[in-house]
């Protein structure tokens, strides 16, 4: 029971100490105007794409949803991925390697941070669908959207996770967070159909639960049902699952192989 009380406080007060930490290296209005910007012209960019290229299935409405589900799919990786490289490079991860917490919840605190970015970022990604893109939300089913975006911040955590314990070992996780962002783009589903891909490709597609996220959440816009979407949101459910059960592994892999070495600032 104590260490339950134990780990619940480490993962709140670190939570705190992030938004803190973050908003003042960065003053609010600025980490407002990059999620603005970030999401707004990738959004556009496709939906330029999807109209010159005239495909009947790939509508406007398929891009941008596509495309605010892939927002907060980024906005969730990079920030939870990055955290052990940005303590590494402020001089702070070997005490927290010290500290008698454990390395993985200090981490999984940080992650709510990761999990309000995307919150914001999938807010405007849908103003932007439903303002400037016209697109109709008179047949969403808001509950099922609502509980398939929750469940897709935690299973992208714990994806992020598993490529953020990479960094406490290298010099930063953020280019292999950058990497499989980008290879989600290609293969998730966001602004082509999965069909589309070789067959090889669609393996790795739906090894991914941002594949997943992105055909339910259009399935609920539509009108779906959370019972009606069992399928994906079970996938993205079970896949996010064994990543948070990897991350927690490679955290004391490289936790103890940190104190061990005494390595733990270096490049």
């Amino acid at each position: 029971m104590h260490a339950g009380v134990s780990t619940v406080q480490t993962i709140a007060a670190s939570a705190k100490n992030c938004f803190v930490t973050r908003f003042t290296a960065m003053h609010p209005a600025l980490w407002i105007a990059q999620l603005v910007i970030s999401s707004f012209f990738t959004m556009f960019f496709f939906v330029i794409l999807s109209e010159y290229i005239g495909n009947p299935e790939v509508t406007v409405a398929f891009v941008v949803i596509g495309n605010a589900v892939q927002s907060m799919a980024a906005a969730t990786l990079f920030s939870v991925a990055e955290a052990p490289g940005v303590e590494k490079h402020t001089g702070t991860l070997g005490a927290l390697i010290q500290s008698p917490s454990s390395l993985f919840n200090i981490f999984l605190g940080m992650a709510a941070f990761g999990i309000f970015t995307s919150a914001v970022s999938i807010l405007m990604s849908f103003s932007y669908a439903a303002f400037i893109f016209g697109i109709s939300f008179a047949s969403c089913n808001f509950l099922s959207v609502g509980v398939i975006l929750v469940l897709t911040c935690l299973s992208l955590t714990g994806f992020g996770m598993l490529l953020g314990s990479v960094g406490i070992r290298l010099r930063t996780a953020s280019i292999i967070a950058n990497i499989f962002a980008y290879i989600g783009l290609l293969i998730s589903g966001v602004n082509f159909p999965v069909s589309y891909l070789p067959e090889w490709a669609q393996v790795a597609s739906y090894s991914m639960p941002l594949t997943y996220a992105v055909e339910a959440v259009r399935e609920a816009v539509n009108g779906a049902g959370l019972a009606e979407l069992y399928r994906p949101v079970g996938m993205m459910i079970l896949l996010g699952a064994v990543f948070i059960t990897i991350a927690w592994f490679s955290f004391r892999y490289f936790e103890k192989a940190s104190r061990k070495s005494g390595k733990t600032d270096s490049f």
